[in-house]
């Protein structure tokens, strides 16, 4: 579809709106104004006056609807040319494999691979299945965002236009309608029909970014607490026995509100809505709902709000401080459950292992998505940046310093984690508040949101933020047992994030010349220990070990086209660097892969498996984008042409297949002694890296390559080594 006219239409209106601006401003001040100065007398006071004060209206009423015209066939243009941006990404790509779409109807399609001579009868691999049915997937997932976009669209032109021929619509902007039909259907709560539910989420997803409607909203809705009132009865609607359309819908709900909720009160709107501390004080009450015999606590039911949005920290931030400290005092029995046979609902619509009767867990996941208030919360130290206590209804008081710290905390191994109904109790293997406070770590330790798209760059590392990721590092050196499988992911995409550093911190000698070639962007330092420590607790895990050994790799391949491309940036030959370079990759790839090693030997067999599945899983999501986790070097090395040209899938593949060892038809010892030839693979993606960086000038190719590896071979053996030395002893650590 040609978009060009749609744009030129946009460019029209604003000349049309600006116009109708200049004339309605010219009937107001001048022909409105003349008429109310003048004298009028009998007939003319009575019956001229007036048609010009309607006359001056209508200019302004044609000004208005111009004027919403043009914003909403360019919010319409924008949104279907981001969409069609991202299909045509899509179906390029599917077409670079030689795969065929084919339109199908209904906004679906079906991709299939065209038909060879001779192998009309050859039966298509799960792999490849697998693969033609995500694609077609994502085709009609993006065609159908456009048809959802399309149809909204035009219902609102309607509206604007009012559809009279003598009149311009009388709605006003349209924003303050939209916020007024929003709200007449937010009064009828549960009683809303499914239809007019998506109604409501559609003005709530258009409209979550724009100030003038979601404060008129809000204000509408009457305060905090009413609006706490109408998302409970909605989640419980939803979330009871009512099916999974009704679910769906209520799930978007929860999906919109919340960015909705998070624009309302940025302080850096005009009219912003100050509802931070009313959140507070109600946030430790009872709240009665009618008709129901429960009161969950007003945390209770924001937290599930908070789940979603981008949030300013001047409004999250004492709300993060306040649920964490009623937590700290309260460790136990604070935050209620419905009792009685029938406990599906909860305020989670959206949780797959929650039921959102935690605010705790909700809170974590509103700082995942918010990472400035994430890098205050846990930059908190009782030493430097004391956190200071709040009151009961969340009132600060300056003068009581906390004795603890947020990270400390929340990462200690006496934490009291909740049972979310749909969650397992403490000590059981999946704890999906320490899911959310992975999210959490995440989104403070890099700057951007835990599940920004793949492909969007990440913020620099500042000195705060590596100073959590050092804070971070020594509490799990101290507290092993706390990265387990729940957050394992999250530390591993933080290993793999912060990679120059953890590279900088393993190499012989420390700060020694190899450290020269891990470029950082601030002063601070990770400690060997601790970061040998954390290493060593993230690689016990698949998700995590998956997660940190891609992100090892990458960047050594970053690292070395650098050192190829600028050497002048760096001291020593390029050669010295080049295998600097691999034994420090090595000695990471020892620690990691050592304690993979360790791990499959206590748990057994399938532990292989899981380590297998994950780092295939990752590196199937890391296709998806040129690079994976992108560190400090991000907007300084050049990709070169051939990743560019595919081979990212062929450096993928090579990670995934160096980790895809099958051990179930072993016995113990064979799967351990499998897993300890990691090493061996270490060497071949080394040296695979330096083939793509590129031999340099005047040395031998076949002399480099077998350096390459006989570096990352001593580097292996010395992460080994470091490990071993991180700790007291094996016993302990297997015990951990």
């Amino acid at each position: 579809m040609d978009l060009k006219p749609l744009g030129d239409v946009v460019d029209q209106w604003k000349e049309i709106a600006s116009k109708l601006s200049d004339l309605a401003n010219e009937a107001r001040t001048g022909m409105r104004r003349k008429s109310e100065a003048a004298r009028w007398q009998g007939v003319n006071a009575d019956v001229t006056r007036p048609f010009i004060r309607s006359v001056a209206d209508e200019f302004e009423d044609a000004r208005v609807e111009a004027g919403d015209f043009h914003q909403e066939i360019g919010n319409a243009y924008r949104s279907l040319k981001s969409i069609q941006g991202d299909l045509k990404a899509i179906v390029d790509a599917a077409h670079g494999k030689g795969i065929v779409i084919e339109d199908i109807g209904g906004g679906k399609v079906r991709c299939f691979d065209p038909p060879e001579p001779g192998h009309q009868d050859e039966v298509l691999s799960e792999e490849r299945r697998k693969e033609l049915t995500t694609i077609a997937e994502e085709v009609s997932g993006l065609v159908g965002r456009a048809r959802a976009r399309d149809a909204y669209t035009s219902d609102l032109l309607a509206v604007i236009h009012g559809n009279d021929p003598h009149n311009f619509a009388k709605n006003g902007q349209i924003d303050s309608w939209e916020a007024r039909r929003g709200l007449k259907l937010a009064r009828k709560g549960p009683g809303m029909s499914t239809k007019e539910l998506r109604e409501f989420n559609r003005f709530l997803k258009y409209n979550h970014n724009d100030p003038d409607f979601t404060q008129a909203f809000f204000k509408g809705m009457g305060g905090p607490k009413e609006t706490l009132e109408f998302y409970a009865r909605m989640s419980i609607d939803g979330t009871g026995s009512k099916g999974k359309v009704r679910l769906d819908a209520v799930q978007g709900l929860q999906r919109y509100l919340g960015p909705a909720l998070a624009n309302a009160t940025d302080p850096d709107h005009k009219g912003y809505l100050n509802w931070g501390p009313e959140f507070r004080k109600i946030g430790a009450k009872e709240i009665q709902l009618d008709g129901f015999m429960y009161a969950p606590k007003g945390y209770q039911l924001l937290s599930g709000i908070l789940r979603y949005g981008h949030y300013d920290k001047r409004f999250l931030l004492p709300i993060a401080e306040h649920v964490t400290q009623l937590q700290h005092d309260h460790p136990r029995g604070y935050w209620s459950r419905p009792s009685g046979p029938d406990q599906k609902f909860g305020f989670d619509p959206n949780g797959e292992r929650t039921s959102g009767y935690d605010p705790v867990t909700g809170i974590l996941e509103a700082l995942g998505h918010s990472p400035a208030a994430a890098e205050d919360f846990f930059s908190k130290d009782p030493g430097n940046n004391p956190a200071y206590a709040y009151d009961e209804e969340g009132r600060q008081d300056r003068t009581k310093p906390l004795d603890y710290g947020y990270l400390s905390e929340l990462t200690s191994d006496g934490y009291k984690w909740n049972n979310d109904a749909a969650s397992p109790v403490q000590g059981e293997r999946h704890m999906p508040g320490k899911d959310s406070l992975g999210h959490a770590l995440e989104a403070a330790a890099t700057g951007a949101p835990h599940d920004r798209p793949a492909d969007e760059r990440v913020p620099g590392h500042t000195p705060e933020r590596a100073e959590i990721v050092k804070a971070l590092m020594r509490e799990v050196g101290e507290n092993p047992g706390f990265a387990t499988e729940d957050v394992s992911d999250s530390l591993g995409r933080i290993a793999g994030e912060y990679m120059p550093e953890i590279n900088k911190a393993m190499v012989v000698g420390g700060d020694g010349r190899a450290g020269g070639i891990f470029q950082v962007e601030h002063a601070t330092s990770f400690g060997k220990v601790d970061t040998v420590r954390f290493l060593d607790a993230v690689g016990r895990h698949p998700e995590g070990h998956a997660e940190a050994t891609l992100g090892a790799q990458n960047y050594q391949t970053k690292v070395m086209h650098e050192l190829v491309e600028h050497p002048e940036r760096f001291d020593g030959t390029t050669r010295q660097n080049l295998l600097a370079a691999a034994h420090s990759t090595g000695s990471v790839e020892g620690v990691l892969g050592s304690a993979r090693h360790e791990s499959i030997v206590a748990r057994g067999q399938q532990e292989e498996a899981d380590f297998n599945a994950a780092v295939e899983k990752r590196g199937e999501l890391a296709k998806e984008v040129l690079g994976f986790p992108l560190g400090a070097l991000a907007e300084r090395v050049p990709v070169a042409g051939d990743l560019v040209s595919g081979a990212t899938d062929g450096i993928v593949d090579s990670v995934v297949e160096s980790h895809r060892k099958n051990t179930l038809e072993n016995d113990m010892a064979d799967g351990a002694e499998v897993s300890f030839d990691t090493r061996t693979e270490a060497e071949k993606w080394a040296q695979r890296a330096a083939r793509a960086a590129g031999v340099p000038p005047g040395v031998d190719e076949t002399d480099f390559v077998r350096d390459v590896a006989q570096s990352t071979a001593r580097g292996y053996e010395h992460g080994k080594s470091l490990r071993d030395d991180a700790f007291d002893n094996k016993t302990r650590r297997l015990d951990d």
